[in-house]
């Protein structure tokens, strides 16, 4: 079949799943978006990848982040005509849809860029087993019956052994304000759904403050260094609510 010369033909086997992954990622840097792309079966060819991302920037469909710089490659977010597209193909969220006011703000680069991270890196070890985006969490919550308390920044499976297991995940980069914790507080108290919910910060400084704040909390609660999980995943040794120190696997449930 031919088509009019300089047209713009989508295939939903290959652009589709790459516009997907930019909007739910927020922000991912090229070379995770094709990593991404590589481990879910969608792009084998760097060469083949870096021609769609071509076309879908020249057609403006995903968008180059200017004034990023740290994150080794350019980054993309999501544009209104990608989020139109998305939803043409019946790929549609209750937060971020072609109606949305506001795109996520590029303040929230490096936040989702360690998500990223840390999903190529269970993705990496054969450990991933699902992941839900906190743009597919809080749409989800938004349409529910019995949604989640919080919109988390991930929910996670992973495989141990021939088992699935489920947490949260949260990614503290800075630390929030007292009234913001108070309401945090509240909400893992009433989660049922969710049995363990692991905390990744920026560094020690975070996490010894994140203890304190949810050390009253009854909740299955883990506490660890981004770049530590990165290295070591499931065997990474996480802290407690009440101090005490374990592997991550052994307090998963």
């Amino acid at each position: 079949m031919r088509y009019a010369k300089g047209s713009l033909v989508i295939s939903p086997e290959r652009d589709i799943p790459l516009l997907r992954q930019v909007r739910n990622s927020k922000f991912v840097s090229h070379h995770q978006l094709f990593e991404l792309m590589r481990l879910g079966g969608f792009d084998h060819s760097r060469n083949s990848f870096n021609w769609r991302v071509k076309r879908l920037l020249d057609s403006r469909h995903i968008g180059i982040c200017q004034g990023v710089y740290g994150a080794g490659s350019a980054v993309y977010r999501i544009t209104k005509d990608g989020i139109t597209l998305l939803e043409h193909h019946g790929q549609f969220t209750a937060v971020l849809h072609s109606n949305t006011e506001h795109l996520p703000h590029l303040s929230q680069v490096f936040h989702s860029l360690e998500l990223n991270a840390v999903q190529l890196a269970l993705a990496r070890a054969n450990l991933l087993a699902g992941w839900q985006s906190e743009i597919e969490i809080a749409s989800f919550n938004t349409i529910s019956r019995a949604p989640y308390q919080k919109d988390y920044d991930a929910i996670v499976d992973v495989w141990i052994g021939d088992r699935k297991v489920r947490f949260a995940l949260e990614y503290e980069r800075i630390l929030k304000s007292l009234k913001q914790y108070d309401r945090i507080r509240v909400a893992l108290e009433a989660e049922r759904q969710i049995e363990c919910v692991l905390y990744l910060t920026s560094g020690m400084e975070v996490l010894v403050h994140l203890v304190h704040e949810f050390q009253s909390v009854r909740k299955r609660l883990a506490f660890a260094d981004a770049a530590t999980f990165e290295r070591h995943l499931l065997d990474t040794v996480v802290t407690g609510r009440d101090g005490i120190t374990a592997r991550f696997w052994d307090v998963l449930p």
